[in-house]
């Protein structure tokens, strides 16, 4: 990732409790479904872990879960909230770095190659750790996709167009999803497919205010002279589930 994306990659202060509460079924539920007992996973780009923890559980018992970030803080507090699950294990890593080799039955990342301006990288690192015959699920947004019911006020509206512009200036690509086809048929990979996984934020329904908590603290004015990094949510995300590694 440039030196441009990587500042801008970095979650907002405080946004680590919006992490945690991410679930396997609820935020990944195109992954779960491909779990099954004794595989091993590699979860790159795992945040504070809390999809990682349901991978080990779906995976057990024989199998084993190991989830990556570059962020050293997000992986303290992953191992430190999943003690006590031997099958699982966090590692500063990243997701660029091709550090494994045909080592995992199935490698996955979620929300990640978005904050990547070179993700073409990431993903030949993945394609390298996953075992031959293994799976590749890749769970991301296209921005441009966003739909809201009623239209945004004026003001949000103007600020979503200028987080999309802050995106696209580090070189991140704002409709990513709708370019994963693209980019692992090229790293190598057969049996690609794309699955639509819409997030719906609804009023009103009990999980709303879990799924727009990061947007108040990223569209507050920054300190002077500053600019946040964008949230990871919003748009309709596209689920790629490449069948052979």
């Amino acid at each position: 990732m440039t030196s441009s994306a990587a500042s801008r990659a970095v979650m907002p202060p405080g946004t680590e409790s919006f992490l945690d509460s991410r679930s396997l079924a609820a935020d990944h539920a195109n992954l779960a479904a491909l779990l099954r007992p004794g595989m091993t996973v590699l979860d790159a780009g795992c945040g504070t872990g809390a999809i990682t923890r349901g991978i080990a559980q779906a995976v057990s018992p024989g199998g084993t879960a190991v989830g990556i970030d570059i962020n050293a803080g997000l992986i303290a507090r992953a191992a430190a909230a999943s003690a006590g699950q031997p099958n699982l294990r966090f590692e500063e890593a990243d997701v660029n770095a091709e550090r494994w080799e045909a080592a995992f039955d199935l490698v996955t990342s979620a929300r990640v190659l978005q904050w990547l301006a070179v993700p073409a990288r990431a993903v030949a690192a993945m394609v390298r750790a996953a075992r031959p015959g293994g799976t590749i699920a890749v769970l991301d947004y296209d921005y441009t996709r966003a739909e809201w019911d009623p239209a945004l006020p004026p003001a949000v509206r103007r600020f979503f167009e200028a987080f999309l512009d802050w995106r696209a200036e580090a070189g991140m690509d704002n409709a990513i999803a709708a370019h994963l086809p693209r980019l692992f048929e090229q790293a190598g990979l057969t049996g690609v497919s794309g699955v639509d996984q819409r997030e719906v934020a609804t009023a009103g329904n009990a999980d709303y205010q879990r799924r727009i908590a990061l947007w108040p603290g990223v569209i507050r004015p920054p300190p002077e002279g500053t600019r946040p990094p964008g949230p990871p949510t919003s748009g309709g995300p596209r689920c790629l589930l490449p069948q052979d590694a």
